[in-house]
């Protein structure tokens, strides 16, 4: 049975093939669209209008402030030496 025009399309998970989702399913259903992105630990692509616009790129526990710790740390010392 083909899906209604009010349910929204699966996103492609099989392989290598790319989770894509469009501007009205991320407007209309944020909660799910990030869910699955962050469950297939894989980006998704949003369209707007039937061209790519945006990427959402999952992170994984820790990674952001792992990056983000020294250079905080970096710019602190910096600000330390020039007073």
């Amino acid at each position: 049975m083909p899906p209604s025009k009010a349910q929204s399309p699966t996103p492609l998970v099989e392989g290598d093939k790319p989770l894509v989702y469009t501007m009205r399913e991320l407007n209309q259903q944020t909660s799910r669209v990030l869910n699955e992105i962050k469950e297939h630990e894989r980006p998704g692509f949003i369209t707007r209008h039937g061209r790519f616009d945006f990427m959402i790129v999952p992170l994984r526990p820790g990674e952001l402030e792992a990056r983000l710790l020294p250079e905080m740390a970096r710019e602190i010392a910096k600000q330390l030496q020039a007073s």
